[in-house]
């Protein structure tokens, strides 16, 4: 599904360069749930975008679906990542001035991949998915945090993607909430679908098929649901 070969990105100022990933192998199975943990600057985000495509590496390769999409022009990329991969950030991103349905809607719209006459119910069928059909017509303001946070995973899934990527989805959300977005993330991957979150959590190792961590750029351990069981 993703595949990573010596992907290293370098960030350079007039004053120096920073390596912020270094030489990154690795590879992601279809339906698995994976999280990516680290430090404050350990390249855990930095390689969230390597696989989404939001930047490109300095030097490797990276390939999903048998594409390496290093070798897209923007506007293609662009294309591609709305089809193939939904993304579920940190402070959720709802345009505010749209209800929650109207913004999985335009989600649907930008990437026009979803028939017109099947979009509405498509959109109710996941706020229904995530547990908050009930807020369709309301402004994400007037949501709770959980609740725009699922609003998100529903845009997310709006185009169907089999990626979804999430940074920091919990790290605003109280204790309970954030188990229950998890539990939402453990469907889809059971679902077929392939999670990958970055997260600062060190002690929920049970909830994820794989663990990698993130040190100076480098993945200096992998570990896996049956290790640690």
């Amino acid at each position: 599904m993703i595949k990573l070969e010596g992907v290293t990105k370098v960030f350079k100022t007039k004053e120096r360069s920073f390596t912020s990933l270094n030489n990154i192998h690795l590879n992601i199975y279809k339906g698995e749930y994976i999280a990516i943990i680290g430090k404050s600057g350990s390249g855990k985000s930095t390689l969230l975008n390597m696989m989404t495509g939001i930047d490109y590496p300095t030097e490797g390769k990276i390939i999903l679906y048998n594409t390496e999409i290093g070798n897209m022009n923007e506007s293609r990329l662009a294309s591609w990542r709305g089809k193939n991969i939904g993304i579920v950030f940190q402070f959720f991103q709802l345009i505010p001035t749209l209800t929650i349905l109207e913004n999985i809607l335009l989600a649907m719209e930008f990437v026009n991949c979803i028939p017109k006459p099947e979009r509405l119910n498509r959109a109710k069928h996941l706020l229904n998915t995530v547990g908050i059909s009930d807020q369709a017509n309301k402004m994400p303001a007037s949501l709770s945090g959980g609740e725009q946070q699922r609003a998100a995973i529903a845009r997310a899934l709006a185009n169907d993607p089999a990626i979804v990527v999430a940074d920091e989805p919990t790290g605003n959300l109280d204790s309970k909430t954030a188990d229950s977005i998890h539990a939402i993330f453990s469907e889809l991957a059971r679902s077929g679908k392939t999670v990958i979150v970055v997260t600062h959590e060190k002690n929920s190792a049970l909830r994820y098929d794989r663990i990698f961590t993130l040190s100076d750029g480098i993945i200096v351990s992998t570990v896996s649901k049956q290790k640690s069981l």
